[in-house]
């Protein structure tokens, strides 16, 4: 009978090591979802590195050797000229001898600056972007022939006295002249 005490204490030994190991396994599967977890929970935080990576890129995009402010003066002035219509992304860095990537970057940066607005249209078959001015540039040229610089009663006039720029004669002549000047330009 020692025998059989022998063997069953085997036994029950040999339960406890399969518990054991079972549970080694369930912990060792435990732990590697976890890592699975955080890994795709870090290739999640990469990629969200890279978007900030990228957004930092465009907010700190220079060309080596160019001065920027005047690159930007340039390119806003070529694009203005345009006025509505606008120009083709690609006509302007050909233009302005620029790279694709290094013409995209500061097309981006522009138009995070509000300084353009880059549309998405469909030109020949192919996705290419336009850019427009956000703001027109505000010139001096309007209202320098404006008749109120000079005007010696200026400092009477009011919106509602009796002297005021509804009524007077030499405001509407000036707004007739300019009128028909900018038509005489188109």
């Amino acid at each position: 009978m020692a025998k059989k005490e022998k063997k069953s204490s085997k036994k029950d030994e040999e339960k406890p090591v399969k518990a054991k190991k079972e549970l080694k396994s369930t912990k060792l599967e435990d732990e590697k979802l976890k890592k699975k977890g955080k890994a795709e929970k870090n290739a999640e935080l990469t990629e969200e590195e890279l978007e900030a990576i990228d957004e930092k890129e465009i907010e700190n995009f220079q060309i080596e050797g160019l001065d920027m402010e005047k690159l930007k003066t340039t390119v806003l002035g070529l694009v203005a000229k345009r006025g509505d219509n606008g120009m083709f992304q690609s006509e302007l860095w050909k233009k302005l001898k620029l790279s694709s990537r290094d013409g995209s970057r500061l097309a981006l940066k522009l138009e995070r600056e509000h300084l353009v607005k880059r549309e998405k249209i469909l030109e020949d078959g192919r996705w290419t972007y336009k850019l427009k001015i956000a703001h027109t540039p505000v010139t001096t040229q309007s209202i320098e022939s404006a008749p109120c610089l000079i005007c010696p009663v200026e400092s009477k006039c009011t919106v509602d006295g009796e002297i005021s720029p509804r009524t007077c004669p030499l405001i509407e002549q000036w707004v007739i002249t300019e009128l028909s000047n900018k038509k005489a330009k188109k």
